[in-house]
């Protein structure tokens, strides 16, 4: 019976395969990488299939989807295998070009800047999903993750969320009921996707919320961004001369908290640290002249039991 020694390249790459298959990616690596090198079985396919494996575990990376773009869009043949799923080139090309842009997106959304492009951006592209893939569900999510549920319908209601949220997040410190609305619309896309929109019920409500500063008298709407809920010892007296109710409530209704705006709020917090780092000085300086006593006397002990010695 012979025996190969050394495993030339279309070995290598039927290795590759089988490893694969058995879900030993890493292993699969560095065999196609041999296979590459020794120019067995059909590279492009095994240039495709080590892009792929590096994609494991950095799928929320734009890089790696610009290396596999890269090798796709020369992959000589419409199809190929990645362990017991068998991919088209072509969708898999649209997908990695459409996620690749929403990655990126969801990268500058979360730094913040330039939100209503950013949004206006994301429901371009949502409508891409939508338009390109449809029904169809994702190829790299059932390769990485056996998950089918993902299709390009779901990434639609999923990206048009997100860009009223942008939207919401861009408006809210100027006009609070405005976001009220945008954050409404991203909890309907929400829902359609089978969610909760939990999340964007919470945010309506709090940019709904209006009150009057117990402290200044000051109305301001939008709860957590620029009023807040104080926890306050609220006498009966007190309670009977205040206001749960409507815009100009200036308590919660458990008489537990008191509405502040964001500037006594802040003017407030600010002062009692100023009081803070006062106290945490004098006690440092306390702790500093303490340390310096005991170092006296322990100086004046040991000079005693030198002169003790000496004697």
């Amino acid at each position: 019976m012979a025996f190969k020694l050394f495993k030339n390249g279309d070995d290598l790459y039927d290795q590759g395969n089988e490893l694969i298959k058995r879900g030993e990616f890493s292993k699969a690596r560095n065999v196609l990488q041999k296979s590459i090198d020794k120019e067995g079985g059909v590279n492009d396919v095994a240039a495709v299939q080590v892009a792929l494996i590096d994609m494991m575990g950095h799928l929320d990376q734009p890089d790696r989807y610009s290396n596999l773009l890269q090798k796709l869009k020369a992959l000589s043949v419409a199809d190929f295998d990645f362990g017991l799923t068998h991919v088209y080139r072509d969708p898999l090309i649209t997908e990695t070009e459409l996620t690749y842009r929403k990655i990126s997106l969801m990268n500058q959304r979360a730094k913040k800047t330039d939100l209503k492009a950013v949004s206006s951006n994301l429901q371009v592209l949502a409508q891409e999903f939508q338009e390109k893939i449809g029904n169809e569900h994702l190829i790299i999510q059932e390769i990485f993750n056996n998950d089918t549920t993902m299709t390009g319908l779901t990434e639609f209601f999923n990206l048009m969320a997100v860009s009223y949220e942008a939207l919401s997040d861009d408006v809210v410190w100027e006009n609070p009921p405005q976001a009220a609305e945008y954050e409404q619309i991203a909890m309907g896309y929400r829902q359609q996707n089978g969610q909760s929109g939990s999340a964007n019920d919470a945010r309506v409500k709090a940019y709904s919320n209006t009150c009057r500063c117990w402290i200044c008298n000051r109305t301001a709407s939008g709860e957590g961004i620029h009023f807040y809920s104080a926890p306050a010892d609220i006498s009966p007296a007190l309670a009977n001369e205040s206001s749960d109710n409507g815009t100009s409530k200036n308590r919660a209704q458990d008489n537990k908290h008191i509405y502040i705006c964001r500037a006594c709020y802040s003017a407030v917090s600010n002062r009692a640290d100023e009081i803070s780092y006062g106290y945490h000085q004098k006690a440092m300086a306390e702790m500093r002249a303490m340390e310096a006593r005991l170092q006296a006397e322990i100086n004046s002990l040991e000079s005693q039991i030198r002169l003790m010695r000496v004697n």
